[in-house]
């Protein structure tokens, strides 16, 4: 009986010797940073603010599974969560004050993102960034430059016309009066013209863009287009 107290003495000492401090959480979840275990170190960062909800690196924590979230897994939706979470949860903290920021300049950040990826030809990645931003910020100025920039990336980058005129008629469906309009339906008679050699839909889209944007910029772009509509120039 005294052997089994003392057996479980020991396991219980041994468990108390094993728990860490709030500094080596902290600094274990930075190496798995540091060595691309994200997984790992969110759990590590997840375990901190559990066990020391008070402790200042607790809320430096939370902020930098937010930015995990964000720069290396491209998880928006849950990078924006952890955001919010560090405001909930820390409200008086500098990391707040960070997230709050974050989350004002959320849409301005993911585009400029998005188009940081897309010069590193993560052409797929670049359009996952798009797409969140024009779902989740519909009403936002960059929401139609945003679906107008998935088409260009499916017309240029990635050479999937039939995708690109589907985005670009997203343009024309879901921004009407925006500053894209007319350049997305251009675009997609250009497409239809130059590059799937489709002389009667590039005509219906021509005549539909003089119809709509008679005094555009582009106008004399398109005239000229359906005056050598088939023909060799």
């Amino acid at each position: 009986m005294n052997r089994t107290y003392f057996s479980i003495g020991l396991l219980v000492f041994g468990i108390m010797g094993c728990s860490k401090s709030p500094d080596q959480l902290f600094t274990q979840a930075e190496e798995w940073v540091s060595k691309d275990s994200v997984n790992l170190a969110i759990q590590t960062y997840e375990q901190l603010i559990s066990e020391f909800p008070d402790d200042s690196l607790s809320s430096v924590g939370q902020y930098r599974i937010a930015r995990i979230y964000l720069d290396r897994s491209n998880a928006m939706e849950q990078g924006l969560e952890a955001l919010k979470s560090v405001i909930d949860q820390f409200p008086e903290s500098p990391q707040a004050d960070r997230a709050r920021k974050d989350i004002k300049d959320f849409p301005e950040w993911v585009y400029n993102r998005a188009e940081s990826i897309r010069s590193g030809k993560r052409f797929q990645d670049t359009i996952t960034l798009l797409s969140f931003l024009v779902k989740r910020y519909p009403a936002h100025v960059l929401a139609p430059k945003s679906q107008y920039l998935i088409g260009d990336i499916y017309m240029n980058d990635i050479r999937d016309f039939s995708s690109a005129i589907d985005a670009y008629r997203k343009v024309l469906r879901d921004f009407p009066g925006s500053p894209q309009e007319a350049h997305a339906q251009f675009m997609v008679g250009y497409i239809y013209a130059n590059v799937l050699n489709d002389q009667d839909n590039a005509r219906k889209e021509y005549q539909t863009f003089l119809k709509k944007f008679p005094n555009h910029e582009l106008s004399p772009s398109v005239r000229f287009e359906l005056e050598f509509l088939g023909k060799d120039i």
